[in-house]
């Protein structure tokens, strides 16, 4: 009896040694099965086996990374990442669960399920919700440029390395260091040899060119001396002073054999000014429009001066110069000899000058432009008018008088009426010109302005 139950316990025991899994076995389906042993935790376990903490999770069915206990059999996938959820998988919250452990679990992130889901709180959850797992699409990478073949550079072999480790180094595949260096058995080379590896090959980097500075001359070039076709090149300058010797101007332009207009706008006081230009050879000066010297032709170096009087204002200037043979040079500046007059403007707040003027003003030059806003403070934007007064000194001759108004405008000198624009209409500009005796002379300009926008701009110049 005694044997019979000893064999009974024998039996029992191997059945069940039979039947026991080992620590750490292959299980079905491609996984393992770990059995956690004390202080152990999902994310340990998961970098033993180099697998991810969410492909633990959904292999074994996990809600809760933190519960886990000593003993348990937790199987682990072969592959390091779960496969993608489907598009537009449901999952209905369990007890216990909230969006970072579900997230984990299908490998998105939470703020993914709340925009998919459109949850207002994300730290609210309710057992039995049905949430809507989004695709977990990878971000596209960009390319990898290769390294352009036709540039390499040299490296020398060292102990223990063989090809697929140094064209990993440089980037490249085992294939292209075999064809750059001709090797019959990719498997055999030794330490000390001379591989030719592709680097990108570097791009020669242009020369900065210096920041352009725009001065207030316009210099237009042409590669003949009579400005004529499209000007080979455009240049800005501070000033006209130059000497080019028998190089000429450079970049383009021939060193003899050339031609240059130089044009710039340029406030003045009013006053008599001198304009001297030094040239080799030709050149013309106009000053708005009107020539006031006249000098084409060969020459050495020369200077060249006109005397004229002008208003205070904007003036518009224009150089033309040519160079046929030998030294190339140019230069042009303006001395004042004259003296700053002043006008009197006198404004009303009537359209017809009547009364006496509510404000009185002092200028050194009519050149205004209200706009839709009031001239002065205590005039009115629209309907007002205004009368300027001034005695100036003219050195006798022809002058040419610029008007731009909007609306209406008369300008006397002294008691004859030489412009009568006494008128509605939009801005324009009107020229006058008349024979001026030498010694003082008095100017009324009367103005003025309806609706909308106001303009009153008055100049002269000596012919």
């Amino acid at each position: 009896m005694k044997a019979r139950v000893l064999t009974l316990v024998v039996l029992i025991i191997l059945l069940l040694a039979g039947f026991t899994m080992p620590r750490d076995v292959q299980a079905a389906g491609g996984t393992f099965c770990h059995y956690v042993k004390r202080g152990e935790n999902v994310t340990q376990i998961a970098r033993i086996y180099g697998v991810t903490v969410a492909a633990v999770l959904q292999v074994n069915n996990l809600a809760n990374p933190s519960i886990i206990y000593v003993g348990q059999c937790l199987l682990i996938p072969s592959t390091s990442s779960p496969p993608p959820a489907t598009c537009g998988q449901v999952h209905v919250v369990q007890r216990g669960e909230y969006l970072k452990i579900i997230a984990i679990r299908y490998g998105v992130t939470v703020n993914a399920i709340v925009q998919a889901n459109g949850l207002s709180n994300p730290n609210y959850v309710y057992t039995g919700q049905r949430l809507k797992i989004p695709c977990t699409t990878p971000p596209p990478q960009p390319p990898t440029k290769p390294p352009s073949t036709t540039c390499t550079k040299i490296h020398v072999v060292k102990r223990g390395e063989y090809l697929k480790i140094i064209a990993a180094r440089y980037g490249t595949s085992v294939t292209t260091l075999v064809r750059l260096n001709g090797l019959g058995n990719p498997n055999y080379i030794y330490t000390g040899q001379r591989l030719k590896v592709p680097v990108a090959c570097t791009q020669p980097q242009p020369t900065p060119k210096p920041p352009t500075t725009k001065g207030p001359w316009t210099a237009q070039y042409w590669n003949n001396r009579f400005l004529s076709g499209n000007p080979v090149s455009t240049r800005y300058y501070e000033k006209v002073d130059f000497d080019w010797g028998t190089k000429g101007p450079g970049s383009g332009v021939n060193s003899t054999n050339f031609s240059a207009r130089f044009s710039r706008s340029r406030y003045l006081d009013a006053g008599t000014y001198r304009f001297n230009v030094r040239v080799d050879d030709g050149v013309r000066v106009w000053i708005d429009g009107i020539l006031i010297i006249d000098q084409w032709h060969d020459s050495s170096p020369v200077t060249y001066s006109a005397t004229r009087q002008l208003s205070a204002g904007t003036h518009t200037f224009k150089i033309d110069y040519y160079q046929n043979q030998g030294g190339a040079q140019v230069k042009f500046w303006i001395d004042q000899i004259g003296v700053t007059a002043a006008w009197k403007g006198e404004y009303f707040n009537n359209a017809t000058l009547a009364g006496s003027p509510k404000v009185t003003n002092y200028y050194n030059a009519i050149d205004l432009n209200w706009g839709n806003k009031a001239p002065v403070s205590g005039i009115t934007a629209d309907y007002f008018s205004t009368r300027f007064t001034g005695e100036f000194s003219f050195v006798g001759g022809k002058y040419r008088f610029f008007a731009t108004m909007d609306d209406g405008m008369r300008i006397w000198l002294d008691d004859d009426l030489i412009l009568d624009q006494w008128n509605l209409g939009s801005a324009r500009t009107i020229t006058v010109d008349k024979d001026v005796s030498e010694g003082k002379h008095t100017i009324k300009v009367e103005y003025f302005e309806n609706t909308g926008d106001a303009v009153c701009k008055v100049r002269w110049v000596q012919q």
